[in-house]
């Protein structure tokens, strides 16, 4: 046993020892918290933005909302996308725009011919990705037969469907703006569209483009094409898309007129009048072309389609109005 009046190794310390030990441990804090400063990554610039991390914002309501779906790309792809430079974070932003408001300007081909023209006049870069403009103020506020307009207005336009298909599908093919996804329901559905018929040569065409964002089952390219007899209506932001160019020598990839787009497309009509009597700005004989074709059929299920004397009176009708259209 220890003697008495001895302190034995192992007993508590005094009050005043461990008051003289906790204030150099808040003496030393500080110091440590900014040697972990100085190690730690640095804060994100706008090179890392575009990591593409995390769930699409749902920065408004959709403006297909009562037939949106969601997809796997929507929890896992934000607005830019996985771009790493400024210029392709912009421009992926504005690809995933479903946010412009106002009421729809009526625009037809010739006015996406002048927004080309004004953006050329303006000396605003194009052609491949390299080419992308840091500036996009300037794509905006262009004179035009429609009015003063630019990207990022609301727009409608009236067209056939030449062709349409799911953009960027296989391995390595897949854009920046949707994460480099490789599958048809990660990726856009590009649309053709022809001013005078549903075979009009491609470098005389527009695009639409439906983001795979909450896209509804039946903007499907197999229905678009299906139905192709028929004019559409698409309603959506304009978009100057600066990776690509014009059709030069009868030759683009993809091939089109302009490179003002429908992009995201808002909404799709479908032209019910046999004549395709139907203009863009009047909302006589349009009708939402998922009311058109109906909800998407279970495997139990069978698609209603139109009676023999319908379709044949409309394709005749069609026909007509085509061959009409043709002559000078």
């Amino acid at each position: 046993m220890p003697r008495r009046g001895r302190t034995t190794i192992g007993t508590q310390p005094s009050t005043q020892t461990r008051k003289r030990r906790l204030a150099s441990a808040a003496t030393m804090l500080p110091l440590a918290l900014g040697l972990v400063a100085n190690i730690s990554p640095p804060s994100a610039g706008p090179q890392a933005r575009g990591a593409g991390l995390g769930p699409f914002p749902h920065a408004c309501t959709l403006p297909f909302e009562s037939i949106q779906r969601h997809h796997p790309i929507d929890d896992s792809c934000g607005l830019e996308g996985r771009a790493t430079k400024n210029p392709q974070i912009l421009q992926n932003e504005q690809k995933n725009n479903f946010c412009a408001t106002g009421d729809p300007v009526n625009v037809n081909f010739e006015v996406l011919h002048q927004l080309q023209q004004d953006a050329e006049s303006a000396g605003v870069s194009f052609g491949s990705d390299a080419k992308i403009p840091a500036d996009r103020s300037v794509l905006q506020h262009l004179s035009t037969a429609a009015g003063v307009i630019g990207e990022a207005t609301v727009a409608r336009l009236a067209a056939f469907v030449v062709k349409a298909h799911y953009s960027n599908v296989g391995v390595g093919k897949g854009e920046s703006v949707n994460c480099k996804g490789e599958d048809r329901e990660s990726n856009d559905v590009h649309i053709v569209l022809g001013e005078k018929s549903n075979k009009d040569d491609e470098c005389s065409s527009v695009t639409a483009e439906m983001s795979p964002h909450f896209r509804p089952d039946v903007w499907d390219p197999g229905i678009l094409t299906n139905y192709n007899e028929h004019l559409y209506r698409f309603t959506g932001q304009l978009f100057f898309d600066a990776s690509h160019k014009p059709c030069s020598g009868g030759k683009g990839s993809p091939k089109r007129s302009a490179i003002w787009e429908i992009h995201p497309v808002y909404a799709v009509d479908i032209c019910i009048d046999p004549g395709n009597n139907c203009t863009a700005d009047n909302d006589q004989n349009w009708t939402p072309l998922s009311d058109f074709v109906g909800a998407q059929p279970t495997e139990n299920e069978t698609r209603l389609r139109l009676p023999d004397e319908i379709s044949n009176e409309f394709s005749s009708a069609t026909t007509r109005r085509t061959q009409s259209r043709s002559q000078p």
